[in-house]
Formats: C-alpha cells, structure tokens, sequence
C-alpha cells in the first residue's frame, strides 16, 4: 500500500535520499523531531483569487533548530515516491515568509504561505508544489568523514482552479499473484484523492475479502501502482474482483479477475 508523506497530522524525520526529491523516513540518522500543522493544503481559488495560509513547525528537541524554507515542483512515481518535477507547477505562485528561522528548543514557528491563483486562461486544473522545511545538515554516523545528511520535512500545497476542472479516472484491476495487481491513470487535469475498496469473490459468487484503499492521491497526468494484499492469504484460484472508488470528483467502478497461484 502506499504511504503518502502528507496525510494528517503526524510526526516525522526526513532525510534526502537518492532520487532528485525523495524522502526517506530515517529516525536514526536525521536527529530531528519536527512536526507541520496542518500537514497538506488543498484550496480550491478562483483565476486570480489570492489565499493567505498560516503553518506551524514545532521543535521536539531541547535544543535550537535553524530551518530554511524552499519551494519544489514535485510529481508521485507509480510507486508513491515524492520525486521532483520538471514542471514548475504551482511553486511561481506561492510565496513564504519567513524564509529562515532559527526553531527555539521544543518551541514553534508560524509560517504563512500566500497563493495567489493563475489569472484566467493562465493555468487550469489541479497544481502542486512542495514547501520544504529544512534543517541544518549533520553528520551521517558510519558513513566516513565529510559525510553528512540534512534531514528535510515537506508540507505539500494542491490548488485546484475554480472552474476549469475536468475530472477522470481509469482503472485496471485484476492479474496474477498472491497480492491483488490494480493500476490507476489519472488522464483528467485535477487532484484525485481515493477512497474505497476492492470486493473479492470466489467462483460461487461468495465476498471473501474486502481490500482497502485509503487516501491515495493520484495527480494529474500521473498514475499507481498497487499491490493490495489481504490480511489472511486466499486459497490458490480465481477469483471476481470488483473495485469501488471515490473522490471528491465522483465514484468510479472497476471490474477484473484475479488469478491467486
């Protein structure tokens, strides 16, 4: 299942990983223990309307905490990793202050964050970027001399223009393995938040296993992955699988077969 890094509001320790923006939960090496409130924005603005939102970074550490604020274009691989986008997205058009802050120990910081929507015709749909917060780089222990890692936490900002949405969604569900194989394509322009379930039946049309999705972001243009595998393994055999999705854009159905070896 996929674990998107910016559901509620939650506690975390990121670190720079290898792909151009990937975070990796590292508790033993990044040192740090910030938390974001709210953890993710999703507006939804008029061409042109202007939106003023206020986020608090907390320090859970007894010692000060410099922190720097940059802004990314990000996209989700098939897989659910946050990777940086060529795309600009959303980030020309939010702007932070304070950019640098120095964390007092177990204290916090409010940082706004003013979007300001793309004037008509100038965008349309869903955008994105990704506000990180980040602090000072720090020693990799067993890793030599000189190496060092800079643990990074990212809040992400959606927002969708007020009437230029064009929601869509493909769904394929069914294949072979001990998991069940489903494959989302988002070929609409807006954000695509799912909910829902996988029904599993066997020959004699008998629910065997209910499978969950939770809060699964699908962005535009993107699609992902899953692997939903249920809590006891089914019997060898072939099973019906109908799947049931929603968002905020609509319901959406799909129906497959699912060969368990």
């Amino acid at each position: 299942m996929y674990h998107d890094p910016m559901t509620a509001q939650r506690r975390s320790r990121w670190a720079k990983g290898v792909l151009p923006l990937a975070f990796l939960l590292l508790p033993a090496l990044a040192q740090v223990d910030l938390t974001l409130s709210p953890a993710r924005l999703e507006l939804l603005l008029s061409p042109g309307e202007v939106r003023v939102e206020r986020v608090t970074v907390k320090n859970g550490l007894p010692r000060e905490e410099p922190i720097a604020v940059r802004l990314v274009p990000f996209a989700l691989s098939p897989e659910g990793t946050v990777v940086e986008s060529p795309s600009p997205g959303l980030c020309p058009y939010v702007t932070v202050s304070p950019t640098a802050f120095l964390l007092p120990p177990q204290g916090s910081q409010e940082v706004a964050l003013r979007v300001e929507a793309p004037g008509e015709g100038e965008g349309e749909g869903t955008l994105a970027c990704l506000v990180v917060f980040g602090a000072q780089p720090r020693p990799l222990p067993g890793a030599g001399v000189g190496v060092s890692t800079r643990p990074e936490l990212g809040l992400a900002v959606y927002l969708t223009l007020r009437g230029t949405e064009k929601p869509a969604l493909r769904a394929r569900v069914g294949g072979e393995g001990k998991a069940l194989p489903v494959l989302l394509e988002n070929p609409g322009n807006v954000l695509q938040r799912l909910f829902g379930e996988a029904l599993v039946y066997d020959r004699e049309g008998k629910e065997v296993a209910r499978l969950p999705v939770e809060d699964l972001p699908v962005l535009p243009g993107g699609y992902r992955r899953l692997s939903l595998a249920p809590e006891a393994p089914l019997p060898p055999g072939r099973y019906r699988v109908v799947l049931l999705l929603e968002s905020a854009h609509g319901r959406y159905a799909a129906e497959g077969v699912w060969d368990v070896p």
